[in-house]
């Protein structure tokens, strides 16, 4: 593949947890540990522009699609061989309320599919499901108000399992707000079924626990993706996944982290990445995280909020997935160049001007490798 996102990183982002939002795609420039990306937009003709620009928006296709209202969180996955088909899956949904009738207060609700020959120009997979969906809501499990994709895993042979997430009738203060973890397993990622009986693989703690409120967007690693990683146990299966609490001086997320032998059976390993200190642009805390592996370690991009409800993207570093290091650089996606008084640490992807479709908040990335370490030398 000719084009420049097949030779360097792609972060496709979407807006973050509270915000319906369309998703673009940015060209991570640096080929080592720093803190560049360039912010890539499509002109009519496909080539790359200078303006960062929606890659699905709702309604395009139609009213009638599953995401007629908004668009978020993609899992992207590039073709396994040149030529073949980038695959995209994300949640959305059509209305402002989510299945049993309950008003949603966040973007998810229902799970769909997309597809594109080069990354860029997507367009609508037609699932099973009612208005082009594949995954929707169960009746009466853990997830029968709504869904989302958290990441989608292909095992060798050469079958999906896709992680996500959803919420049912309890919880408090608002119901679907205790999410648990699931899995689903497909075929041709169109037609998806529930593994486990439709029970979840990772459930909320205790109540005294860092993650009783919620276990929600999971990032798994297979083993065979980390077994350059010496910190991470052999043929151990890694699990990234956030959670939030309600304390004194408002709502705080926090990363936590699980291992499997199996991908199914998961056993935590504690909050593993936090809020920083008051004042900084992550300072509420860590939630929407993608990982990937690169020079024998892990490489976490991850959105965050700060004292003013600004959501943003950083960098952290961990050598076994337990103890992380957050990236020291003062570049920014919007500024490549350092910014007087700009912390240590501070964010590599903020929202855009005012009057850009991103101007509210960005964040949900998910980063995409190097076509060549997908296929190998070509």
């Amino acid at each position: 593949m000719a084009h420049a996102a097949a030779r360097s990183w792609a972060l496709a982002a979407l807006a973050a947890l509270l915000c319906g939002s369309n998703a673009f795609v940015s060209e991570w420039r640096a080929p080592k540990r720093c803190t560049q990306i360039l912010r890539r937009g499509i002109s009519p003709r496909g080539a790359p522009s200078g303006r960062p620009t929606p890659l699905v928006v709702p309604k395009k296709e139609g009213p009638q699609w599953w995401d007629a209202r908004n668009s978020a969180s993609p899992v992207v996955k590039p073709p396994t061989e040149p030529n073949g088909q980038w695959r995209m899956w994300y949640y959305g949904r059509a209305g402002t309320e989510w299945a049993k009738g309950l008003k949603a207060f966040l973007p998810t609700g229902r799970i769909g599919c997309a597809t594109s020959s080069d990354g860029l120009k997507w367009r609508r997979c037609k699932g099973p499901l009612e208005g082009g969906a594949v995954l929707d809501p169960s009746e009466d499990a853990f997830d029968s108000v709504h869904v989302g994709v958290g990441d989608v895993v292909q095992l060798p042979n050469g079958t999906l399992w896709m992680y996500y997430f959803g919420g049912g009738l309890d919880g408090l203060p608002n119901q679907g707000i205790r999410m648990q973890i699931g899995l689903a397993t497909s075929e041709d990622g169109l037609k998806w079924q529930r593994a486990e009986g439709g029970q979840p693989v990772l459930s909320p703690g205790d109540e005294e626990d860092f993650d009783a409120l919620f276990v929600a967007w999971p990032r798994v690693l297979p083993p065979w993706l980390t077994k350059g990683v010496k910190g991470i146990p052999k043929n151990q299966w890694y699990m990234s996944y956030h959670t939030a609490k309600f304390e004194s001086t408002g709502l705080r997320w926090t990363a936590g982290a699980a291992f499997s032998p199996d991908g199914i059976h998961w056993k935590k390993a504690g909050p593993v990445l936090g809020p920083s200190s008051s004042g900084s642009w992550d300072s509420c805390g860590v939630g929407v995280r993608h990982l990937v592996v690169k020079e024998n370690a892990l490489t976490m991009l991850y959105e965050a909020v700060d004292d003013r409800g600004d959501h943003a993207c950083g960098l952290a570093y961990s050598e076994d997935g337990v103890v992380w290091q957050r990236q020291v650089s003062s570049a920014s996606v919007n500024d490549v160049e350092d910014v007087p008084g700009r912390a240590a640490g501070g964010p590599i992807l903020q929202k855009g001007e005012d009057g850009d479709w991103d101007s509210r908040v960005v964040g949900t990335p998910y980063l995409v490798p190097p076509l060549g370490d997908v296929w190998g030398p070509q």
